[in-house]
């Protein structure tokens, strides 16, 4: 991505952001846990955008290491990752921005999208403190079982007690207009939850944010 995410500056360094100080946004993202679930399934390796030589693999790779580096700040234990395609969902805690670009050479994309069974597993994760909670997922695509993935977020948000307790940001890496389609519905159509825990944007309007603090806090806020 050129911008927002990918940017290589210090996204949470900014004094001003939002119309507030960085002391209060730090304190406000530190009530945080963060988990990354990311897709690894075939399509990952077509390019990010017709013509363009990168792919979305090594698209969601950068965005993920400068995701996990900036909130890394504000925690101290290092976020938790979730990688997932057809062929499993692997799992891993305390990762830093090093440690994304070492779990990505363990990996490379192929097979299907059980995103149902990648949120049930970040759900775990998200679930080992009493912290609130936010889970950012990088997908390019419809999942195997649409139902099933609307099923687990709808079930998450009906055991919570507040509206921020949890929150999950889709971010759609390439240009899949059934993809697009189906994110919206998890965003504003989502039928049968207590409380609206999902956001989703695409990688540009992601870039749009000029810091990652201020991605997340919309995220929150949405």
């Amino acid at each position: 991505m050129p911008a927002g995410l990918s940017s290589p500056a210090n996204r949470l360094s900014f004094g001003v952001l939002m119309n507030a100080p960085i002391e209060s946004i730090a304190a406000k993202l530190s009530e945080y846990d963060f988990v990354v679930v990311i897709d690894k399934s075939g399509s990952m390796a077509e390019p990010v955008k017709a013509g363009s030589n990168r792919s979305r693999w090594e698209a969601v790779q950068e965005s993920a290491m400068t995701f996990a580096r900036d909130v890394g700040k504000l925690d101290a234990d290092g976020i938790d990752a979730v990688m997932f395609s057809g062929n499993g969902v692997q799992s891993y805690t305390g990762v830093t921005a090093d440690k994304v670009k070492e779990i990505f050479t363990q990996h490379s994309p192929r097979s299907s999208t059980p995103l149902a069974e990648a949120l049930t597993e970040a759900l775990k994760l998200a679930g080992k403190s009493d912290k609130k909670d936010f889970i950012v997922v990088f997908t390019d695509g419809v999942p195997d079982d649409e139902a099933a993935a609307a099923r687990v977020i709808v079930e998450a948000a009906n055991k919570q007690e507040t509206d921020d307790a949890l929150t999950i940001l889709f971010i759609q890496v390439g240009d899949d207009a059934s993809a697009s389609a189906y994110l919206r519905k998890l965003d504003d159509g989502l039928t049968g939850a207590k409380f609206d825990i999902v956001d989703a944007k695409t990688v540009a309007e992601a870039d749009a944010f000029a810091t990652t603090a201020e991605l997340v806090l919309a995220a929150i806020n949405d």
